[in-house]
């Protein structure tokens, strides 16, 4: 079992390898916790309290007279609810579950992309036959209060599922190549907007030599805002609204991230002693990129995500791509309108 002392961080083992291609029948637990629709709360918790439950308790599942799977029951619903309130009030429909028919990576899918602790499996009439459990993954025992175990039991998961989906080398050039195109068009891109401002290149040789360096805060502002956006991308479809108060969130940390960049970087080029103007294009620009840069770290990710594309393979290679080449055309601009 995997312990978590004094707030240190140890991550989880890697599971020993799986064939996930197995039928997901093969890791069917008992549905212990099933409860009739028609029962009430009082008829529910006499009957669990009759029950051997000899497995770990995750989510109450609510069926029908045929054994058909209709909703679940959150935990803190049952046990807040009044005696006498029906099963089927309490439900939350639909239920997330897998068919009969499905392979273990197929369920692992599932768990990684809804972050499920269990998960019911069902027959061709919605018969719910028994549970998976998100432990199948492991051999280790989880402590389910802990949190940061279960994140980092889902991302190992995910990258199981990932390399499930490439399967060859080919498979996995077809599905990444053509997103590397956009940053070999954006190279392309990012020479032809500099060979429009040579003009200001040739005059201010400072603003050549600092290009590598504001593009590379560019970028790295983009992937940092783009990481935590797949992050919270990661599982249900997340609500506009909170949407809107991530960017905003993003956009207040750029201000601070360009401001303190754009400081550090006009005093360095302050040595070069070619006068303020010069350095303070190089700085108004940096703080600009880190702005641009993680509105597209946001955007974009949550732009795939809703297109249904995969925002992991895509979403780098886009961002950079754009951010690039904005903050190129801001830099160059801006040093053509100050500078010339």
């Amino acid at each position: 079992m995997t312990n978590w002392n004094n707030g240190e961080n140890q991550n989880i083992k890697a599971p020993a390898e799986k064939d996930l291609s197995r039928p997901v029948l093969e890791f069917l637990t008992p549905a212990e916790t099933a409860l009739s629709a028609e029962w009430t709360v009082g008829q529910a918790f006499k009957s669990l309290r009759g029950r051997p439950l000899q497995h770990k308790i995750a989510y109450f599942y609510i069926v029908d007279r045929d054994q058909r799977l209709l909703g679940v029951v959150p935990t803190r619903k049952l046990l807040l609810a009044e005696p006498t309130c029906t099963i089927s009030e309490l439900a939350d429909q639909p239920a997330i579950s897998i068919g009969d028919t499905a392979t273990l990576g197929q369920a692992l899918e599932v768990f990684a992309r809804h972050r499920l602790l269990a998960l019911p499996v069902v027959d061709e009439q919605g018969r719910l036959l028994g549970v998976v459990d998100v432990q199948l993954y492991t051999d280790e025992v989880l402590d389910l209060a802990k949190s940061r175990q279960i994140h980092d039991l889902f991302q190992l998961m995910g990258v199981s599922v990932e390399q499930l989906r490439r399967g060859t080398a080919v498979s996995g050039f077809a599905e990444r190549m053509p997103w590397l195109l956009c940053n070999i068009a954006g190279g392309i891109a990012c020479a032809m907007i500099a060979q429009h401002f040579n003009l200001v290149l040739g005059k201010v040789l400072l603003l050549a030599m600092f290009i590598p360096l504001v593009l590379t805060l560019s970028e790295s502002v983009s992937i940092q805002s783009m990481t935590l956006t797949l992050y919270y991308l990661h599982g249900p479809s997340p609500r506009w609204r909170r949407l809107g108060r991530r960017l905003g969130l993003e956009w207040r940390t750029s201000l601070l991230l360009g401001a303190t960049s754009a400081v550090c970087v006009m005093l360095a080029s302050s040595f070069w002693g070619q006068g303020f103007l010069p350095a303070a294009v190089i700085g108004f620009s940096i703080l600009l990129a880190a702005v641009s840069s993680a509105t597209l770290g946001v955007v974009l990710p949550t732009l795939l995500h809703v297109l249904r594309l995969d925002p992991k393979v895509a979403a780098g290679p886009v961002v950079l791509m754009l951010g690039d080449m904005i903050t190129t055309a801001v830099y160059l601009g801006m040093g053509t309108w100050w500078l010339t």
